[in-house]
């Protein structure tokens, strides 16, 4: 959605730059960036158009004389609506526009142009243009455009989770920057009129109507809006069509809630009725399109036929046209349910209905109601005749106990009391009282994400700073949460951070065709998904991270290092797993690096270092991978073995499934929950550093190819436990001869020995290397290579 800075402005008295103000509103939770207006040019001046002649090698182009006040300059330009007599804006040729475009000298077909005459578009004032900017005959030439212009707006866009409907208006912004800098926010007032109460509304389906204010207006005149208004509407990406419609647009850009006026001339039967849409019952609606409505679909109807859409669109016949001259105005709340399934069913989706999805306020929609009859009365001259308010009883404030010890318990530090109450008022939430150390906090309806009491605790952190949370907080995590695997889980996280990895947090649902993308087939749809991204609960974490490495891709980031801890919802049920994702070179490049190539890259090899480093070795071993999920490529996988049962694998992907890079990219991905059943290990626990030297050999061995190579390393480390003086082992080679025997293969083995109290010699060394050749000739028959 586009937020106007200026019009935030007006409704909170702050003193910060845009940039600022999104930085602000990002930590507060609505991610917002800056996409439009402001001052995004330089050498841009006013001038004259003097003489238009027409371009002798172009139809479309013409040539004009343009002066600024001192100086002639002629210009080509393919505006038509260019005239003589024109007052406009002149870049000069070394003057900058918005993306960094610089007007340079140059000939257009073979005539000489000195600069270019701009368009509102050109100069980042508005989205798209037809034509050059015409400013009023009496701005004085010569003078650097911004210095003539209205102060420039700036356009900030947010991006709000779906609970967070309560933000899609400038009063909802306002409130998140009054409550983090403890302002008011200011409304204008509003007026109520005298009028006749009159059975103006039937509402049958009261479990998706909530509310449903309808009013009867007289005396109305359709004419263009004022400037101010269209500015606004404009500047928020919304056109102007009259004042009627721009009035319910913009008091919904500005409350939140949405608004539909009919011509009430056209309606029958005396009243509106909110009801069930009959099967098969059809409504041509203001997109221009005919559609086929059921039982399903919730319709505002007169006595004989549906009128509109409920919550998503309304239709042509009851359309606000020049000839207006009474008005029916609604104002409702309608369920965000019911509504959601009809515009995804429809394919419709409109400003009123992306609100109405997220939820609106039944308090609200009584404010807009009036903010929006004060418009018309003073904008189109509307009376008010006839009014009627059908607001369901079950529409009552949510009263929540809020505990003051609970906020620190929950957070980790100490919010004395009466920050929390300033905080959760500047937010809306009153606190009607006190009892002992409870606040009672009522809760406004239009947010409708607050129900209990740690959603009160929540928003004290985010106003209050998450960077105030402390950063070795063990708050809320109970004693038996802390043991076994979460201790295990948090050291493995570690690692991958000590080791350059990023954390991603990604939502629990994926996109169909990027399943089948990865080979991977879905267990749970989302009956009434928000939208096509969140169709279905993702089957495991790798449709979420490879989303992250397109992005980091698409940003030309070559070295990619990510995990996550998250749910995976398949045929086994819902499983908590962890996911790790690598890519492209190991280390940031050196000075120097780059010409010596001593930087390396992610292959399978390197992964499988990295597997190994993380996971305690007394735990884990590294093993064949017998099933291997299709996404990766095959031969190039490995299992993860937790105490003899596969609990994860790891392996490079198919090229086909990683096809926005040449190198290569390694998953693995390790299910938790046997681990966090089983895990004993302490890790808390150290070992004293040696204090006697090692005493490395190399050893190698001839097998026969059928022997896993898995069974030769059981055996290593059953010779390694109950504290034997073998403490490492490693392979590095593997080799295969004709002179070996068909079948046979060589591995070579660096076996490192040490005693805990005292110097190992040769004698004792030998014997312990003659155990392991014993063990591996007597279950493997495996002999030492001469």
């Amino acid at each position: 959605m586009k937020i106007s800075y200026n019009w935030l402005k007006e409704l909170v008295d702050f003193d910060m730059e845009p940039q600022d103000l999104c930085k602000m509103l990002t930590f507060l939770g609505v991610e917002t960036t800056v996409v439009g207006g402001g001052t995004n040019w330089s050498g841009v001046i006013t001038a004259k158009v003097l003489d238009r002649q027409k371009h002798p090698n172009s139809d479309h182009l013409s040539i004009c004389k343009v002066n600024d006040g001192t100086k002639d300059y002629q210009i080509v330009c393919g505006a038509p609506n260019v005239a003589a007599g024109q007052t406009v804006p002149l870049a000069l040729i070394g003057a900058v526009l918005p993306g960094n475009f610089t007007i340079k000298a140059s000939k257009i077909r073979g005539v000489s142009s000195e600069g270019m005459i701009c368009s509102k578009e050109e100069l980042g004032l508005e989205e798209s243009s037809d034509g050059i900017m015409v400013l009023d005959e009496k701005t004085p030439l010569g003078k650097k455009l911004e210095d003539v212009l209205e102060k420039q707006d700036t356009i900030l866009e947010i991006e709000i989770t779906t609970n967070r409907g309560d933000c899609l208006s400038h009063w909802g912004v306002a409130r998140e920057i009054a409550a983090k800098l403890q302002k008011i926010v200011t409304l204008p007032p509003l007026k109520t009129a005298k009028y006749t109460e009159k059975n103006l509304v039937e509402v049958k389906d009261k479990d998706l109507c909530t509310r449903y204010i309808g009013c009867h207006i007289t005396g109305v005149k359709i004419a263009p809006s004022p400037k101010w208004m269209k500015d606004k509407l404009e500047s928020c990406g919304v056109k102007s069509i009259n004042n009627v419609v721009d009035i319910t647009n913009y008091v919904m850009l500005e409350l939140g809630q949405p608004l539909h006026a009919f011509d009430a001339t056209t309606l029958s039967g005396g009243k509106v009725v909110v009801r069930r849409a009959n099967d098969g019952e059809k409504l041509a609606t203001l997109d221009g399109k005919t559609h086929e409505l059921d039982k399903n679909n919730l319709v505002i109807a007169d006595g004989s036929k549906a009128l509109a859409i409920a919550g998503v669109i309304g239709g042509q016949s009851s359309s606000i046209t020049d000839a207006t001259t009474e008005v029916f105005l609604e104002a409702a709340v309608f369920n965000p349910g019911s509504v959601r399934k009809t515009a995804r069913k429809l394919n419709i989706s409109t400003d009123a209905s992306y609100r109405y999805e997220r939820g609106t306020s039944w308090e609200v929609a009584e404010m807009a109601s009036w903010r929006a009859l004060n418009l018309i009365t003073e904008l189109a001259g509307g009376r008010l005749e006839t009014r009627e308010d059908y607001n369901s009883p079950d529409n009552e404030k949510v009263v929540i106990n809020l505990r003051v010890e609970r906020v620190e318990k929950l957070l980790g530090y100490a919010v004395d009391e009466k920050t929390i109450a300033n905080i959760l008022r500047f937010l809306g939430i009153e606190i009607s009282s006190k009892v002992q150390n409870v606040l009672i906090a009522e809760v406004p309806s239009y947010r409708n994400d607050i129900k209990e009491e740690v959603d009160l605790i929540e928003e004290i952190a985010r106003v209050n700073g998450y960077e105030n949370i402390p950063m070795d907080i063990d708050s809320g995590i109970s004693s038996t949460e802390q043991k076994g695997s979460n201790k295990l889980i948090k050291q493995i996280t570690n690692s991958l951070v000590g080791l350059g990895f990023c954390e991603a947090m990604n939502y629990s649902f994926a996109e169909i065709k990027d399943l089948d993308k990865l080979y991977l087939k879905y267990t749970y749809k989302i009956a009434n998904p928000i939208s096509k991204e969140n169709e279905v609960l993702r089957p495991s974490l790798l449709p979420s991270l490879m989303k992250n490495f397109d992005f980091n891709i698409g940003q030309a980031t070559t070295d990619i290092k990510l995990f996550e801890v998250g749910k995976i919802f398949d045929d086994k049920g819902e499983r908590r797993v962890l996911g790790i994702l690598m890519s492209g070179p190991v280390w940031q490049p050196w000075w120097n690096w780059e010409s010596s190539k001593q930087n390396p890259v992610f292959d399978f090899y390197f992964a499988s270092g990295i597997i190994s480093n993380i996971l305690p070795s007394k735990e884990f071993t590294i093993a064949e991978n017998r099933t291997p999920a299709k996404y990766y490529h095959p031969g190039k996988t490995a299992a993860i073995v937790y105490h003899g049962k596969v609990v994860g694998q790891f392996g490079v992907l198919r090229p086909d499934v990683a096809e926005n890079t040449n190198d290569e990219v390694i998953y693995a991905e390790i299910e938790t929950e046997n681990i966090e059943k089983n895990y004993k290990n302490k890790i808390n626990a150290y070992e004293h550093v040696a204090k006697f030297p090692a005493v490395k050999r190399d050893i190698s061995v001839v097998a026969d190819k059928t022997i896993k190579f898995e069974k030769i390393e059981k055996i290593i480390k059953h010779v390694m436990k109950d504290g034997g003086i073998l403490k490492d082992w490693s392979l590095f080679s593997v080799y295969e001869n004709e002179k070996l025997g068909a079948g046979k293969i060589s591995y070579s083995f660096r076996l490192t020995y040490r005693h805990n109290d005292k110097t190992l010699n040769d004698t004792e060394v030998n014997k312990d290397i003659a155990i392991l050749l014993e063990k591996w000739n007597k279950d493997l028959g495996i002999s030492l290579r001469n």
